[in-house]
């Protein structure tokens, strides 16, 4: 695995700086934007822009890098990321802003797919799943970083997007400094909407809220915490803390789903996200330190919930399948995000500033509430008939499906003749429900 790792290091160095980048504008233009005097709900359409990009660039990127290659499709991407911040910098308008915040998306969106990719190329079967945790670990340490960069500008924040700017432009040098040839290409494809609910509806269902959540938290968590006082310094620690909470749990929670229903640990990881939440409303600025630990544990909630939830669904999929599912799947929490900031905006706007953690409590709840209703129609898979755990970044794209060492890529696993499909007779499938 050492091997392995010293291999890429220039695709981790380019994807630590990648995220570092992301991880100051996020905080960076909640602030600026609280400052420029937008409103919650322009802030919250702007903020959608960026997973609004990375949803369209996670569908067209790949139709990119088979016509010109890894090395051009990163360059490029690079290219527009870095010139989007500049822009933002320039001109205080919302809807200039909310179109960069698109083309950040989209350039993202190929950046990661290029990593991924480069990634699975450069894995064997036996250090798959390491370089996949590795892969985890350098994304949100590096968006942790980039979050507490916050402070380091002062007032003076042209500063910060200058940094922004120059961090996604030099992630660019690694990539193309890697010695060899850029790996080939082939786009993983994506299960039916229909199939993925026949599958397994929690899966999909909770990982479509989870998108809303953490576009909820990412997209207007900077101006919740404006909003109710904090300095720009502050904000930055409350939104690392979901980070570090994540980065801390995500193992034991699913050593814990390997070894007990995974339904269960779903539930369980829900309801304390639900009860940090609420928590988290009673504390505000006043209780700091309690607010910064009530992020820690919902973030502890909110990352390792998506990667249970993949692992779910491929607990009812043949290793043939897994690619197309958990591709599908990743699309589906995008999806999701979409709708999350614009949420949030307006529920600030309607309801005041004290509705933001009530309503991502609520959606923990409603995740509780499906899982509950779905032990009631499906019997539990043995735990011997469980995939593993596989942790698997929330920024990542469809293509992250081929780093799981659980899975086996074959092109065309969805189109799959009644008769011949791996869970027609399976007893944990409740067709009648489909």
């Amino acid at each position: 695995m050492l091997r392995s790792a010293a291999a890429s290091w220039t695709l981790f160095f380019g994807l630590l700086l990648i995220m570092a980048g992301n991880g100051l504008q996020v905080v960076l233009l909640g602030t600026e934007a609280k400052e420029a005097g937008f409103s919650n709900l322009t802030t919250g359409f702007v903020m959608a822009g960026y997973f609004l990009g990375i949803f369209c660039g996670s569908l067209l990127v790949p139709k990119l890098l088979n016509n010109v290659g890894h090395v051009r499709v990163f360059g490029a991407m690079s290219a527009l990321a870095s010139a989007a911040v500049l822009v933002i910098a320039a001109l205080e308008l919302p809807y200039v802003w909310a179109l960069m915040r698109l083309l950040t998306g989209f350039s993202f969106a190929g950046m990661y797919i290029v990593c991924e990719s480069w990634l699975n190329d450069k894995s064997t079967n036996e250090t798959r799943g390491q370089m996949l945790s590795l892969y985890m670990i350098v994304s949100m340490g590096g968006m942790a970083i980039g979050q507490m960069m916050i402070s380091a500008g002062g007032k003076d924040t042209i500063i910060l997007f200058l940094l922004a700017s120059v961090m996604v432009s030099i992630a660019v040098v690694p990539i193309l400094l890697t010695a060899g040839s850029a790996p080939s290409f082939e786009e993983p494809e994506r299960m039916s909407i229909r199939r993925l609910v026949q599958v397994s509806p929690l899966a999909v269902i909770g990982l479509g809220l989870n998108g809303v959540a953490v576009s909820m938290v990412f997209g207007m968590g900077a101006v919740y915490g404006l909003s109710i006082g904090m300095d720009t310094g502050e904000v930055g620690y409350f939104m690392t803390a979901p980070i570090v909470g994540g980065m801390l749990l995500q193992f034991p929670i699913g050593r814990l789903s390997d070894t007990f229903d995974r339904r269960l640990v779903i539930l369980g990881v829900a309801a304390m996200g639900g009860v940090a939440a609420a928590f988290a409303t009673l504390f505000g600025r006043t209780e700091f330190a309690l607010l910064l630990i009530c992020m820690v544990i919902y973030g502890g909630s909110l990352f390792p919930l998506y990667s249970l939830c993949i692992a779910h669904g491929n607990d009812f999929l043949t290793p043939s399948q897994m690619v197309a599912a958990a591709s599908g799947l990743v699309m589906v929490n995008g999806a999701g995000a979409v709708f999350g900031s614009p949420l949030a905006a307006g529920v600030i706007e309607v309801f005041g500033v004290g509705s933001f953690f009530p309503v991502i409590a609520g959606l923990q709840c409603l995740i509780v509430a499906v899982v509950l209703f779905r032990m009631t129609r499906r019997a539990a898979v043995p735990n011997e008939a469980q995939g593993t755990f596989v942790a698997i970044p929330e920024t990542s794209s469809a293509v992250v499906a081929t780093l799981n060492p659980e899975t086996e890529w074959v092109p065309g696993a969805d189109e799959i003749e009644e008769e011949d499909d791996p869970f027609y007779d399976n007893p944990y499938v409740m067709r009648s429900e489909t």
